[in-house]
């Protein structure tokens, strides 16, 4: 429930600006890009890249303490494209293999994070379109 602790201490904190939550506050950001960085080295790029789009997405960075982060947007989305390359490049591999099916759930996991990525679109289309026709010739 990254998304809701984020928005718990946005909310509290913007509203009461408490000095010693900043600390907690930049602490929990901090901890939560661990858990992403943690599954972008085992390679689970759709949690990883899913986690990071939640960093982003909450405004974390765009806080007066956002200089005592060990993050900021540009990792963030440098992070969120390595996600797309790396379930892009897997998605390809499963797809070459003739799992089409299997492919389109990979695409698919990058749209979460990266939803008007025009290629993932693109691939997923053509991927559905040929097992549609496969099914359509059996």
């Amino acid at each position: 429930e990254y998304k809701k602790a984020l928005e718990l201490y946005a909310g509290v904190y913007d509203k009461y600006h408490y000095p010693n939550m900043r600390g907690s506050y930049a602490g929990t950001g901090d901890q939560i890009r661990k858990v992403a960085d943690a599954a972008y080295q085992k390679k689970d790029f759709a949690e990883a890249g899913r986690v990071y789009n939640t960093l982003f997405e909450s405004g974390i960075t765009t806080r007066d303490f956002s200089q005592s982060l060990s993050f900021d947007d540009d990792y963030l989305i440098g992070q969120m494209k390595a996600c797309t390359k790396g379930l892009l490049e897997s998605g390809l591999t499963t797809y070459r293999e003739g799992k089409l099916e299997d492919a389109i759930a990979v695409w698919k996991k990058a749209l979460v994070f990266d939803l008007d990525n025009k290629e993932i679109k693109n691939m997923i289309d053509t991927a559905s379109t040929q097992l549609q026709n496969l099914k359509n010739i059996k």
